[in-house]
């Protein structure tokens, strides 16, 4: 390059400067202001800008300084040139004290000024900034508005965004693209998709980002039918779809489990070429897993060139999640091998996966190993903790746990609330909920359904039926078959039969099997064959081949001694060829679970396992 700089004249230089030279190569940048200096020409406004310019793009702030320091004369561009490049760098000081020392300020000053405290993650100052910029009646341009809405949108300043969105309309910019994405990311993060759909509608033209930030906006507010139903659309106008509408997409079919929709998007991310991105794959991974399709998830996982943290994470709540308890807990195994470690999501599946299989011992392992890597505090372990000891009955040691979190949610209180209802220890659970309305914490369905768990385990039947009561009367809460079949088993442990009948009767959504069955087995335990009749026809008519059904009839039968209706039930079985389902069950032996079935001879020692519970029932 230094031979094209041998006999040069300013004029020569200028065009060198503006086409010859690589503005992101430092090195060239300093030989031209070096040949530029032995050639003892005067730093002019335009080759200093165009110099402070190429510092800047260069990342070099001390050699634009020290041309801006040399300058003789500055004009605007040259201030603004300098500003730039310290937001840039994140020097917002140095970049605030230049700015102050304007005489004159364009709108290229305040956006630069604006744009950098935004993107350093000041909001407020940005946000005080525009407010400045707006009443020294400079009209601020695309990129103003764009930066201004970035520090509403991350301060989920909804009015503030608002009157942004005025000002935007009364200066013409509403059509532009830019500021359209803009407007619609904010009232996307803040929750507001009908005002962010209409800003998208209005919009003379979409571009990809436009789509894209509206599904992502969709995707993060869990709509997951209309993050689909976009990227339909987006495939249709033929739109280039990025990594971030892709996940976005994909996420969205996990959230609705849609296994089609999922293959179709999957096989746009094989022909986009982002197969090889581990954000988007670990996705892919997460959307068969949440479809319960396993096979592909883990043929996804396994074709991956790299796996994190989140990769082994999305396959082990996959197999947790779809009731594969076992298969999660061994590939955590697998992972403790390898140099990943686990993060607190995938110490939370992990725990799930051991309160499913009531893995006493193996949870107490994870927690000291949960201990050891600093993630105890975390709420997510700690909620996945309390749950683990409760479904194990370990209650005192989910307390322990449960009283140790600094700052509990929801999932916290529910989670000791069930666990005081499921080892039968009602009273301690109705304490628990009153203490957690004095903390003016919310009760959602969980909550009740966990308190009609424990009035029902304990026999608090006046109780129930106050809390019942309660959550449709003071709460407003949407009463689930759950619910309704919570209350029903309450009054018909009780025997009050009949007020369980009138409550299914009287339910505002249709009453499930469930409920039914519940009934019905109320029926079995006090001998009311009227009710348990029509509870039974009911099931029949809606689950024909379900066993459980005609079980519960034959023995409501021989509790009132009916004899000749049990046969009769049992001859209705063979005929519509309903057999019995064999109950299963489980036992850890040295880390590892067996499972087995009434007369299973399956396992390789059978017949000693058979021998030794011969033995045991002499004994007993």
């Amino acid at each position: 390059m230094m031979e094209k700089m041998k006999q040069l004249t300013l004029i020569s230089y200028i065009r060198l400067l503006q086409n010859s030279i690589n503005p992101k190569s430092l090195t060239d940048v300093r030989q031209a202001h070096a040949h530029l200096i032995s050639n003892g020409y005067m730093l002019g406004v335009f080759l200093g800008n165009r110099l402070i310019d190429m510092y800047v793009k260069c990342g070099s702030i001390v050699d634009a300084c020290h041309v801006f320091d040399k300058m003789a004369q500055r004009d605007v561009t040259s201030w603004n040139s300098l500003i730039t490049g310290y937001t840039k760098t994140g020097d917002l000081e140095n970049a605030r004290k230049l700015f102050d020392k304007m005489i004159r300020r364009d709108v290229v000053s305040w956006t630069a000024l604006i744009s950098g405290y935004d993107q350093q993650g000041h909001n407020e100052a940005a946000l005080r900034f525009f407010s400045q910029m707006v009443q020294s009646c400079t009209k601020p341009n695309q990129f103003t508005f764009a930066s201004a809405l970035s520090s509403c949108a991350s301060l989920l300043a909804f009015n503030s965004g608002k009157q942004v969105h005025g000002y935007i309309v009364r200066t013409g910019f509403e059509s532009d693209v830019f500021v359209g994405s803009a407007l619609i990311d904010l009232y996307a993060k803040c929750g507001s998709l009908d005002d962010a759909r209409r800003v998208f509608d209005k919009m003379p033209e979409q571009s990809a980002v436009s789509w894209t930030t509206l599904m992502v906006g969709y995707a993060q507010n869990q709509s997951g039918e209309e993050t689909l139903r976009l990227y339909c659309r987006m495939r249709r106008a033929e739109m280039k779809q990025d990594r971030v509408a892709l996940v976005s997409a994909l996420i969205a079919c996990g959230s609705l489990a849609s296994l089609v929709h999922g293959r179709i998007v999957h096989a746009k991310v094989i022909t986009t070429g982002f197969c090889t991105d581990s954000f988007v794959g670990n996705t892919v991974v997460d959307m068969y897993a949440k479809c319960g399709a396993l096979r592909d998830a883990c043929q996804m996982f396994d074709r991956m060139s790299e796996w994190n943290i989140v990769s082994w994470t999305a396959l082990i709540a996959g197999y947790v999640q779809n009731g594969y308890s076992e298969e999660g807990l061994k590939l955590f195994q697998k992972l403790l091998w390898t140099d990943v470690k686990p993060n607190p999501f995938t110490f939370a599946s992990t725990l799930s996966a051991c309160a499913s299989l009531a893995l006493l011992e193996l949870g107490k392992q994870l927690h000291v190993h949960i201990i050891g890597t600093g993630h105890e505090s975390f709420l997510t372990v700690a909620n996945s903790l309390v749950t683990v000891y409760a479904k194990c009955g370990s209650i005192d040691y989910a307390a322990q746990v449960f009283y140790n979190i600094a700052c509990k949610d929801l999932v916290s209180w529910n989670a000791m609330i069930a666990g005081y209802a499921h080892n039968g220890d009602g009273k301690e659970a109705l304490q628990v909920f009153e203490v957690m309305l004095q903390t003016d914490m919310k009760p959602d369905q969980i909550t009740f359904l966990a308190i009609l768990t424990a009035c029902c385990h304990a026999g608090l039947v006046d109780e129930g039926c106050y809390y019942f009561d309660l959550m449709r009367r003071k709460h407003n809460t949407f009463l689930t078959n759950d619910h309704y079949a919570c209350m029903i088993d309450l009054l018909g442990r009780a025997g009050r039969i009949c007020e369980a009948e009138d409550i299914i009767n009287n339910m505002t959504i249709e009453p499930d099997a469930v409920v039914w069955k519940t009934l019905l087995g109320a029926c079995r335990i006090h001998a009311n064959v009227e009710v348990g009749e029509r509870a039974a026809k009911h099931l029949i008519s809606w689950e024909p081949e379900t066993s459980s059904t005609y079980v519960l009839l034959s023995n409501v039968y021989a509790a009132a001694s009916r004899w000749s209706d049990v046969a009769k039930v049992r001859k209705l079985m063979k005929d519509r060829g309903v057999k019995k389902e064999a109950g299963h069950s489980w036992i850890q032996v040295r880390d590892r679970v067996y499972t087995f079935i009434a007369e299973d001879t399956s396992h390789p020692h059978s017949e000693q396992i058979y021998a030794m519970v011969e033995r045991l029932a002499m004994q007993m």
